[in-house]
């Protein structure tokens, strides 16, 4: 029994820490003294089963993860990784917001000084700029995922399009040859995608 009230009082101590609570706070929430709130968390007392149910729903978890050891530190780490990553799509998705303001203000700039005959190739190699930069931060963030071999195949093709756009435009050539030299570089990425790491 007592194995029990000490998984109890650390997975309440964990659950009420994680929400940044102190006992004298916790308890004016749920209704209870401080003073049963620190029998239960030392370990001295357990809950009775309504009380241990109250708790699970004011935590969001299950009353079988207040009984069982380790389960609430489990669930305040998902809880930590789940806002870091928020914060990590909200950085990647500015990152291509600010290559997509940028393609378009080189754009207007163009237009104000009466250069934007060819001024809409800048829109072409805004999608290479904004795949190295996510994929950068893709692999930086999620190391390397579907995502990130997918923005690396997007970069390679992209890259190539714009190169080859912009060639034919400066010089009238065709080059879509180079296009040649992306079949290697997507079988290679696909080659390094199965690689386990």
């Amino acid at each position: 029994m007592e194995e029990l009230n000490a998984i109890v009082g650390e997975n309440l101590t964990e659950l009420r820490k994680s929400r940044h609570l102190t006992q004298q706070e916790l308890a004016e929430r749920i209704g209870y003294s401080d003073k049963s709130l620190s029998k239960w968390e030392l370990g001295k007392a357990v809950p009775s089963v309504d009380v241990l149910k109250e708790l699970a729903d004011f935590y969001g978890v299950t009353v079988d993860a207040l009984l069982t050891q380790g389960a609430a530190e489990k669930k305040a780490l998902m809880a930590k990784t789940a806002k870091n990553d928020g914060n990590k799509i909200v950085i990647t998705a500015m990152a291509a917001c600010f290559v997509v303001f940028t393609a378009v203000a080189i754009f207007v700039n163009a237009l104000f000084q009466n250069k934007a005959d060819n001024s809409w190739i800048v829109f072409v190699w805004m999608v290479p700029a904004a795949m190295l930069i996510c994929g950068f931060l893709s692999l930086r963030f999620w190391g390397r995922t579907l995502a990130f071999w997918i923005m690396s195949s997007v970069f390679v093709w992209s890259l190539l399009g714009s190169l080859a756009l912009t060639i034919q435009m400066v010089n009238g050539e065709q080059i879509w040859y180079t296009f040649m030299i992306a079949v290697p570089l997507q079988v290679s990425i696909v080659l390094l995608a199965k690689i386990k790491k």
